[in-house]
């Protein structure tokens, strides 16, 4: 459930870890805050969460998706071939030509969206493709690690969070050249 304040904006949210981000997209939902939907349609990513309006234009699921479907089905599906012509000898052959591309075709789709979601949903876990910047208390990936653990030592962990990098800026974690 979503509260909104009196002011007619939402509360501050507390940003998930990355399982619970890749679990609330699993299920179709927004990473973010688990409320709004991620698909506008079968596979078409929506273009913001309309509950909070975490923008998803930077996920960059490509090609990965299908294959974790491929790999999914296909030794699912082959181990029950496997175990079909080992164990039942008597299911004729038309039976195998109409059982195993459906349940083919039935597990790609069904598992498809979900397993494109759980990209999504990792990918805004770990802070890639943009979602780091989108997302104001997530560290920037373009700052080094050193300037940031050094500035959490210090105490100062407002000043750890996206902030554009300075180009060109060196430091003690990362010294000039010599020559």
């Amino acid at each position: 459930m979503s509260t909104v304040s009196a002011s007619g904006s939402h509360p501050p949210r507390q940003e998930p870890g990355t399982l619970e981000s890749t679990w609330r997209a699993l299920r179709g939902r927004c990473p973010a805050c688990g409320e709004g939907h991620l698909f506008g349609r079968f596979l078409k990513v929506a273009p913001h969460c309309t509950d909070c309006g975490q923008p998803f234009h930077h996920h960059r699921a490509d090609d990965f998706p299908p294959y974790i479907v491929m790999f999914v089905v296909g030794h699912l599906l082959g181990y029950g071939i496997y175990v079909a012509e080992t164990r039942f000898e008597e299911v004729p052959l038309w039976l195998h030509a109409m059982l195993w591309p459906s349940l083919a075709v039935g597990l790609c789709l069904a598992l498809l969206q979900p397993v494109k979601g759980a990209v999504i949903g990792w990918q805004y876990g770990l802070g890639m493709h943009g979602f780091a910047r989108a997302s104001g208390s997530r560290v920037d990936e373009r700052r080094t690690g050193g300037e940031v653990a050094a500035e959490l030592r210090l105490g100062r962990p407002e000043t750890a969070v996206a902030e554009p990098a300075t180009p060109g800026r060196r430091d003690a974690d990362h010294p000039r050249p010599l020559g």
